[in-house]
């Protein structure tokens, strides 16, 4: 079993907007929402080097002509994870790939609730992302990413993976979750994914939850292949105000 990556995501690597302030009219742009998001040029930084060097890890463990799946594993309390999520997906993106980032926290939607109202969904090619009698459609962002809000069920977050991976249109698939503790029912993504990424907040025992983890993974752990280190300090909370 490969060893896993580390990375440290730190306030040096991002910029910090007010919610909303920022907004253009039209497409939704992922460094304007009032999250931290990494600098236009943190591309030759410490976090995004080492996001590529999971990125081989998890290809090297993904089927061939297959877009790998990465699932952003945590605690499920507060934003943190999902900002970590975002961040991951900006990195892959300003490096050229084309990524979808899929919502799986039911319990907290962090980032779907984000995104509400940001934008109009993208109607994607075949519709592809029609889970049954309701339309669920990918957020298209100015970043080179597509966002699917949480879409209910785990077996219809499993069909959207299949539907996209069968697709071609990704290079990368990111899944933001599920929260732990991992339910019997989400623990099937974690089958799924080809590699995991567990997210350690720095204001926490990072040892003590690094084992939670590690506990709670079980026999999966053996697809984790990196450790994100989330030294952000906790955004300020700002009135959202539209442009």
């Amino acid at each position: 079993m490969e060893k896993p990556g580390i990375a440290r995501l730190q306030e040096s690597d991002v910029i910090r907007t007010l919610s909303g302030i920022l907004t253009t009219s039209g497409i939704t742009d992922l460094t304007r929402l009032g999250w931290p998001t990494l600098r236009a040029a943190s591309l030759l930084t410490t976090f995004p080097n080492a996001m590529r060097e999971m990125s081989q890890a998890l290809s090297r463990r993904s089927a061939a002509n297959a877009a790998p799946i990465l699932a952003v594993i945590g605690e499920g309390v507060g934003h943190g994870r999902s900002i970590v999520t975002s961040n991951v997906a900006l990195a892959a993106a300003r490096d050229g790939a084309r990524v979808l980032v899929i919502d799986a926290d039911r319990e907290n939607r962090a980032l779907s609730n984000k995104l509400t109202g940001s934008s109009k969904p993208e109607a994607k090619r075949l519709g592809w992302l029609s889970i049954g009698r309701k339309a669920s459609r990918a957020i298209k962002t100015a970043n080179g990413i597509e966002i699917l809000p949480v879409i209910g069920s785990t077996h219809a977050i499993r069909k959207a993976l299949t539907r996209a991976r069968a697709s071609d249109d990704y290079d990368l698939i990111i899944v933001d979750g599920p929260a732990m503790p991992f339910s019997t029912e989400e623990r099937e993504l974690i089958d799924v994914a080809d590699g995991l990424a567990a997210v350690l907040p720095a204001s926490l025992d990072i040892n003590g939850c690094m084992d939670d983890i590690i506990a709670a993974l079980h026999g999966a752990r053996r697809k984790l292949i990196g450790v994100i280190i989330d030294e952000l300090q906790p955004a300020m909370a700002a009135p959202h105000r539209s442009a």
